[in-house]
């Protein structure tokens, strides 16, 4: 194929005959702004962001699917393209969140509020998980300050988080049509597809499947080429940007496929494919469980070795020490069983140990379990007394049978029963954590990079094995370098990888890793079928604690409880919370109250879904029960006459001013109430404050109703008009921040209700301490109200940040079998008849 020339923006191009004009301008460093393009897809023309002028052309044809000829003439940037483009960049984000590109604020946002809110839709850039790869944000801030002025048309799509691995928000959605696409080019026939019509139309599977049933093989593609955020993985949704990819291999299987590990501060954050091509797909445990693996709670972190009935934990040369000295003792009637999961160095080693100890080696595949006919066998013979002393790198075997052996050394990356009963216990690295090279099925080799840190103490397996060569006095063991055992590996001498089949169905997904049952440490992997742990018994629903009488989300995000609870509304007053549990084992969560009954024994709340424990109570219905309702807790605010009193609510902070309002109202004060949202469609409460204030300001980022800003400029525009003798601001952080600098600039007295941090609500635990002025005080018992000019704001915050990778490692990752399989039909009917 020849080579043309065309010119582009007054700039020669020379291309191969066939490129289209985008990658022509693409090749001299001319950007044009596209969505729904994409190196790995077929041109698509769908966004039509891509427009370009042609000389001799009528219309403005889109680049990407356009061919670039000899002899063109093209033209990529004049004032009637950027109108254009403008236009339907306006279009595309009518249907997308969009206020935080607008919003005055943002910039300050983002640099006190690094990393976005764990809430569940994404109503704003703030709340989006994928705000710092997001192609549409970046499109629209490379074009400067966007020109938005119709009205944002939320869907308010319920988020999607029944299927395994993904959360799937569709109100992000922009049907640029890469999740399909490459659905479709990996597999041949997609599993998701454009369903519904106009403004409804959106991707989906057909009649509305779960995905575990729509032929979907959970490679992950779409997520990986997702430009928006619609989909995610549920993992690590709000572990933010990777910093590094390394080309490594999986070896959860025999298939060993080759994989690119993205990582962030020595952290695993996924297996993704190395290239979007069909025999690069990977299965579901690859591509979403491993990192579970890797960063599981249940990992071994120390090693461990038998005094008397108990496990000690030791340091790694006492260890290997105590180690060294019992196989010595057993040489020579010691078995070696290692999971085929193993790298070639470390079948090596094995090999090297079981010859100089006289011993024999048994390599099971990688799903072996005590079950497995080979591990019954070696367990008959232990049972036997023919074997006394076990070196094996999994549980394979069953807790009483390896009780029964004198020696048992176990050497793996889990805590088990089985591993309980060990003579001595070494923690190992695994997948992401080490080094090596692994004999895939098809006898490739493949290379294994580290990328990420082992927790604790736990070390390599080659390293341990070199450790333990070196106690026992052995030649051959002075290695330093994973590369130096590769070198010295023999092929003839080295233990050979078990032949397997390739696992990219996921109806034939592991069920087992080196005896571990999978599904307890990657939960969403049992809605595959495959086995589970046997679960306690339910306990039914739940009879005792406070009845919810009504629940309802008035806006995204924002959920209305009415609660009976007699005893905490006969003693509430304005300004005090409640700290709620839905569940026994639930987390305790404190939450303002909005409303009481003293006669009606209900106590009323709005709380914003941001995390665990609110997602749980999010998930309730009226007629369910919170396992404990604890307060009134803190300290009511006195009510007052002060004057003018000005109350600025934001986010769940616009419940919260309610009754502060109405008490302030009823003693004589003039009460002006201002609410702030991103986006018209997010504020909420407006009849029931306009009740009880003299006036009501509505503001919004976007403009889209009320006064363009949030409170801060509010408070500004009334100090002008009129005088302000006291302002209260609840809301976010970052609003009551900003609101405050703004007060002291006027010289307004500000209060503040803080939310640190809390655990008992009595000041005991002492985590929700914060400094005010010159001392330390515990919202809890001296708050949640305080002077806003004496808060130092920025530890207040880095306080609430404190624990932010353990708050994302709580989210579940789970789904519920029962509503999995037992999924409504699809309202437009699926032809069954039911």
């Amino acid at each position: 194929m020849g080579s043309i020339e065309l010119v582009i923006d007054g700039q020669k191009v020379e291309i191969e005959e066939g490129a289209s004009v985008l990658q022509a301008a693409r090749k001299v460093g001319i950007t044009i702004p596209t969505i729904c393009d994409h190196k790995d897809l077929n041109p698509y023309g769908a966004c039509r962001m891509c427009i370009v002028e042609i000389e001799g052309v009528r219309g403005y044809p889109t680049s990407c699917t356009t061919p670039a000829t000899n002899g063109m003439r093209v033209t990529t940037q004049s004032e009637r393209l950027s109108t254009l483009r403008n236009r339907t960049l306006e279009l595309m984000f009518s249907g997308h969140p969009n206020s935080c590109l607008v919003c005055v604020h943002r910039e300050a946002c983002e640099q006190h509020r690094p990393v976005a809110t764990k809430a569940a839709r994404s109503t704003r850039c703030g709340f989006c998980a994928n705000r710092d790869e997001c192609d549409l944000r970046s499109m629209a801030l490379q074009a400067g300050r966007p020109e938005l002025f119709l009205p944002t048309m939320y869907a308010s799509y319920n988020l999607e988080r029944d299927d395994p691995f993904m959360d799937r928000d569709y109100n992000l959605c922009v049907l640029c049509g890469r999740c399909w696409r490459i659905c479709e080019k990996i597999h041949g026939k997609p599993a998701i597809s454009i369903i519904n019509r106009g403004k409804w139309a959106r991707i989906g599977t057909a009649f509305d499947k779960s995905h575990v049933f729509s032929g979907c093989a959970f490679c992950g593609a779409c997520i990986d080429i997702c430009p928006t955020g619609t989909l995610t993985d549920r993992f690590v949704r709000w572990q933010g940007k990777p910093e590094q990819e390394t080309t490594s291999a999986c070896i959860l299987c025999p298939q060993g496929c080759e994989v690119v590990a993205q990582g962030k501060s020595n952290q695993l954050l996924a297996y993704i494919m190395p290239a979007f091509k069909r025999e690069a797909g990977l299965c579901a445990l690859g591509r979403f469980g491993a990192a579970q693996l890797v960063n599981s709670s249940r990992r071994l972190i120390r090693p461990q070795v038998r005094e008397g009935e108990d496990l000690i934990p030791y340091d790694w040369d006492a260890a290997i020490e105590a180690a060294a000295e019992k196989l010595k003792e057993q040489s020579g009637k010691i078995t070696f069983l290692i999971s085929a999961t193993s790298t070639r160095e470390e079948r090596f080693l094995y090999g090297k140990l079981a010859t100089a100890l006289q011993g024999d080696i048994l390599i099971v595949a990688a799903d072996a379990r005590a079950e497995s006919p080979e591990i019954a066998a070696l367990a008959a013979k232990i049972a036997g007394g023919k074997i006394q002393a076990l070196v094996s790198n999994g549980t394979m075997l069953a807790e009483k049978t390896l009780a029964a052996l004198g020696f048992s050394l176990i050497i793996d990356s889990f805590h088990s029963g089985t591993a309980n009963q060990a003579t001595v216990v070494l923690p190992a690295a695994l997948l992401s954590e080490t080094g090596g090279t692994f004999r895939s099925s098809t006898g490739e080799i493949r290379q294994l990079r580290p990328s990420s840190r082992a927790p604790g103490d736990a070390r390599p397996e080659w390293r341990i094995l070199r450790d333990l060569g070196q106690a026992l006095n052995l030649d051959g063991f002075a290695y330093t370098r994973v590369e130096e055992v590769t070198s010295a590996l023999i092929e003839d001498n080295a233990p050979a990888a078990l032949p397997g089949e390739p696992r990219h169905n996921v109806r034939d997904l592991l069920g087992y890793y080196r005896g571990h049952l999978l599904s307890e440490i990657v939960p969403a992997l049992a809605a595959f079928g495959l086995p589970v742990a046997q679960a306690e018994p339910e306990s039914g629903v739940q009879e005792s604690g406070s009845l919810i009488l009504e629940k309802r989300e008035i806006v995204p995000n924002m959920h209305y409880f009415k609660v009976q609870a007699p005893q905490v509304a006969k003693f509430s007053l304005p300004g005090q919370f409640v700290i709620l549990m839905a569940r026994e084992t639930s987390e305790r969560s404190p939450f303002t109250l909005v409303d009481w009954d003293a006669e009606a024994g209900t106590i009323s709340l709005v709380i914003e879904e941001v995390g665990r424990s609110s997602r749980e109570l999010a998930s309730l219905q009226a007629g369910d029960r919170l396992a404990h309702v604890s307060g009134p807790l803190g300290l009511a605010m006195p009510i007052e006459k002060l004057g003018t009193v000005l109350l600025g609510g934001g986010c769940y902070g616009v419940g919260a001013i309610y009754p502060l309002a109405k008490a302030l109202r009823e003693a004589g004060n003039r009460v002006i109430c201002a609410i702030e949202a991103s986006s018209s469609y997010l504020l909420y409460m407006q009849e029931e404050l306009a009740q009880v204030s003299d006036r009501l300001i509505l503001a919004t980022k976007d403009g889209s109703k009320g006064l363009r800003g949030g409170i801060q400029e509010v408070l500004a525009q009334v100090a002008q008009e009129e005088p302000i003798d006291q302002f209260i601001a609840i809301g976010c952080t970052f609003m009551m921040r900003m609101a405050t600098e703004q007060s002291r600039e006027l010289n307004i007295p500000t209060i503040v209700a803080l939310n640190p941090i809390m655990v008992d609500g009595t000041g005991m635990c002492g985590a929700c301490r914060v400094s005010v002025g010159d001392a330390t005080r515990f919202a809890c018992i001296d708050g949640p109200l305080f002077d806003g000019h004496s808060v130092d704001w920025d530890e207040l915050a880095s306080r609430r940040s404190a624990y932010s990778r353990q708050e994302i490692q709580a989210l579940p990752q789970g789904v519920d079998l029962a509503a999995l399989m037992h999924q409504p039909h699809a309202p437009s009917g699926c032809g069954c008849g039911r």
